[in-house]
C-alpha cells in the first residue's frame, strides 16, 4: 500500500518532464516596427521623419555604437542615415547615375560623391562608414565630419570586380569584403601598406564579424561560414541542436542562412526556408529571434539584416523588394529556442528525483523486514 501511494507521485512527476507546454510569447511573437520608408519606391524625406521617407531598394544597412542606422540606398545612389530621433538624411552620394571614376580630393563631402551602385555598408568601432560601389569597384570612407576618401580601389583588389557584396569591420579595424564575382573574401589590414589578404569562399553574399575576431559568412548557396584566424570552417548542427564548426568544410549546411550580422547579443542570421530569423549563441546553442510574416516580408522576397552593436539593442530587417526597414527585439544572449522550453524539466526533476528515492528506500526497507521475519520463523 505504501508503495502504491510513492509510486502514484513520482508517476506524476515523473510525467511533468514529458508533457509539452506552451510556448512563451517571445521576440518570435512580435510584429515588426516600422523604421524608415513607406513602400513605394522613390527618393524623399530627407530632414524629416524617417517612416515618412521614401527609399529605392535598400540593400544593406549597419548601425553605429551611437544607434545611427546607415543605410545603402541602392536605387537613389546615396547612403542615408536614420538617427536616434528618428530622422533620416543622405550622407554620401548626390543621386548622379554616373560613378565617380576619378580622384576625389582631401576634404569631399560625401554628398558631393556620386555613388553608383552603393550596395553594403559597414561601420568601424571609431565611427568610419564603409561603403561599398560595386559599380566603381571602391570602397568608400566616411569620416564623422562628414567628408570622404576612397580607402578600396580596383587596383588594390586586383582588377575590377562586378559585384561587391557585403563588408564588415573587425573590432582590431581590420575591413573584410565579400566578393561573390571572385569566390572569395577579401581582408584589408588597417596597417597602412599592408597587402590585402585573399580567401577563397564560394559565392559570399554576407559578412558580419564578431567581437572575438570571427568573420561570419553567408553564401549564394545558403552555406553559413565563419573565417578566423586564417581558416574557414562551415558552420553545421550538432548532435543537440545547437550548432558547431567543421574545419574540414563541408559544402551542406542545414540553416538555410541568405544574410548575417553580429551584434552585442551574438550572431543573427536569415533563414530564408523557413523565413525566420535565427541567434547562434557563443556557447552552441541555436534559438529562434523572430519569424519573417508575410505581411510585410513576403514569402520568398530576400531580407537584409543589421544588428545593434551594444547588448539588447534590436534588430533591423531591411525588406529591399518593399523598400522599407523595419525593426524587432532582439533575444537575449543565451536564450533557449522557445520551441523547447527547459524549465519544466529542472522542475520536474526537482520534484521526481527526491520521491524516486524515497520509493527505492521504502521498497528495500520492506524487502528486508520480510527476510527478517521468515528467518527468525525457521529459527
Amino acid at each position: 500500500m505504501m508503495r502504491n501511494r510513492v509510486a502514484a507521485p513520482a508517476v506524476l512527476a515523473l510525467s511533468v518532464l514529458v508533457t509539452p507546454v506552451p510556448d512563451p510569447a517571445w521576440g518570435a511573437e512580435t510584429a515588426p516596427t516600422l523604421v524608415a520608408g513607406t513602400g513605394p519606391a522613390a527618393f524623399s524625406g530627407d530632414g524629416g521623419p524617417a517612416v515618412q521617407a521614401r527609399l529605392n531598394r535598400p540593400l544593406g544597412a549597419a548601425v553605429a555604437t551611437d544607434g545611427t542606422i546607415y543605410l545603402a540606398d541602392s536605387l537613389n545612389r546615396r547612403v542615408r542615415a536614420v538617427a536616434t530621433d528618428g530622422t533620416i538624411h543622405t550622407v554620401a552620394g548626390n543621386g548622379e547615375k554616373i560613378a565617380e571614376a576619378g580622384t576625389v580630393l582631401a576634404g569631399t563631402k560625401g554628398t558631393d560623391v556620386a555613388l553608383g551602385a552603393p550596395n553594403a555598408v559597414a561601420v568601424s568601432p571609431d565611427g568610419t562608414v564603409f561603403i561599398a560601389d560595386s559599380l566603381a569597384s571602391r570602397v568608400y570612407a566616411l569620416s564623422a565630419d562628414g567628408t570622404i576618401e576612397v580607402r578600396v580601389t580596383a587596383e588594390l583588389l586586383g582588377g575590377p570586380i562586378a559585384t561587391i557584396n557585403a563588408l564588415a569591420v573587425s573590432p582590431s579595424g581590420s575591413l573584410f569584403l565579400a566578393d561573390r564575382e571572385n569566390s572569395r573574401i577579401v581582408e584589408i589590414p588597417a596597417e597602412a601598406g599592408a597587402r590585402p589578404v585573399s580567401t577563397s569562399v564560394p559565392l559570399p553574399t554576407g559578412l558580419a564579424a564578431d567581437a572575438v575576431g570571427g568573420v561570419w559568412i553567408s553564401s549564394a548557396t545558403s552555406q553559413l561560414s565563419r573565417l578566423q584566424a586564417g581558416g574557414v570552417a562551415t558552420i553545421v548542427g550538432s548532435s543537440d541542436g545547437g550548432w558547431t564548426a567543421d574545419d574540414r568544410r563541408p559544402t551542406a549546411s542545414p540553416f538555410n542562412a541568405t544574410a548575417v550580422s553580429a551584434g552585442g547579443n551574438g550572431v543573427y542570421i536569415v533563414d530564408n526556408l523557413h523565413r525566420r530569423v535565427l541567434q547562434l549563441v557563443p556557447d552552441g546553442r541555436v534559438s529562434t529571434a523572430a519569424d519573417l510574416p508575410v505581411d510585410p516580408f513576403g514569402t520568398h522576397d530576400p531580407v537584409g539584416l543589421a544588428t545593434s552593436v551594444t547588448a539588447g539593442g534590436p534588430l533591423y530587417l531591411v525588406d529591399t523588394v518593399g523598400s522599407r526597414i523595419f525593426s524587432i527585439p532582439a533575444a537575449a544572449a543565451g536564450d533557449i529556442d522557445p520551441a523547447e522550453p527547459v524549465w519544466p524539466w529542472i522542475a520536474g526533476g526537482a520534484v521526481a528525483v527526491p520521491l524516486v528515492v524515497l520509493f527505492l528506500v521504502i521498497h528495500r526497507r520492506q524487502r528486508t523486514g520480510g527476510r527478517g521475519q521468515v528467518d527468525a520463523g525457521s529459527a
